[in-house]
């Protein structure tokens, strides 16, 4: 191998993995970021760790994430019928 080749390697997810969040999220449900924290606090994982799951899951078209006015940050797995959430 070339010594500038770059070589990608797969990330392995620490836990909770991006699944087992979505897993542990009830559709229809509103959650903010502690509100998960506390359901893997067997895992105790750090704010941050919770909050990449969650985005990452947003990113992916799996869940909704909604900025409020007042800074707060809300995600919903949509509902089974594939409609949005409300």
């Amino acid at each position: 191998m070339e010594r500038n080749q770059r070589q990608t390697v797969p990330r392995d997810y620490e836990d909770p993995t991006p699944d087992a969040v979505f897993e542990a999220m009830v559709a229809g449900r509103c959650y903010v970021t502690a509100d998960l924290v506390a359901e893997f606090s067997s895992h105790d994982p750090p704010r941050q760790t919770i909050r990449n799951r969650l985005d990452s899951l947003a990113e992916a078209g799996r869940i909704v994430r909604r900025k409020h006015e007042n800074g707060a940050v809300t995600y919903q797995r949509p509902a089974p019928d594939g409609g949005e959430p409300q």
